[in-house]
């Protein structure tokens, strides 16, 4: 039982916290959005308070995961789909500030750096509609219907 409480402590010291996430701010990387991104829907602030949410999404999947392997509602993959590019574009910014991102990761994050790894195939992964229902149905759970439309809704 000491081990369990042990990963239950240490997985949970993982999950950075959402709030502190959105209170997340950085002028160059805002004033970068804006210049290369004049057209956006969203506004550099609007796109980085959505990232974050994306980042802790993934952190607190990947802990989930982690807890409860055999749970198959969890057995899909974070993903940037075409509709969140907004999204992706800031990211992208973000990692152009090299020191600022470590930074943020090491203060934000625990330490963990997180790493984007783009997708490199065009195949469909087999699955492909199981895993995102259950990628959408964990967006709605972990951070609402708003968060869920806004993320995928037609541009």
């Amino acid at each position: 039982m000491l081990i369990y409480k042990w990963l239950l402590i240490s997985t949970h010291a993982m999950i950075p916290d959402i709030n502190e996430l959105l209170s997340y701010t950085n002028a160059k990387i805002l004033s970068r959005y804006s210049k290369n991104h004049p057209d956006s829907k969203m506004s550099g602030r609007e796109a980085l308070s959505e990232l974050m949410k994306f980042i802790w999404l993934c952190c607190i999947h990947k802990v989930e995961l982690s807890l409860r392997p055999y749970d198959e509602t969890l057995h899909f993959s974070c993903l940037i789909y075409d509709e969140m590019a907004e999204i992706d574009d800031m990211w992208h910014i973000f990692l152009l500030f090299t020191r600022d991102y470590q930074k943020f990761c090491a203060d934000y994050l625990h330490g963990y750096f997180f790493h984007h790894d783009p997708i490199v195939s065009d195949e469909i992964p087999l699955n492909f509609e199981i895993n995102l229902r259950r990628y959408l149905e964990y967006i709605h759970d972990k951070l609402g219907e708003e968060t869920l439309i806004k993320w995928f809704e037609k541009k």
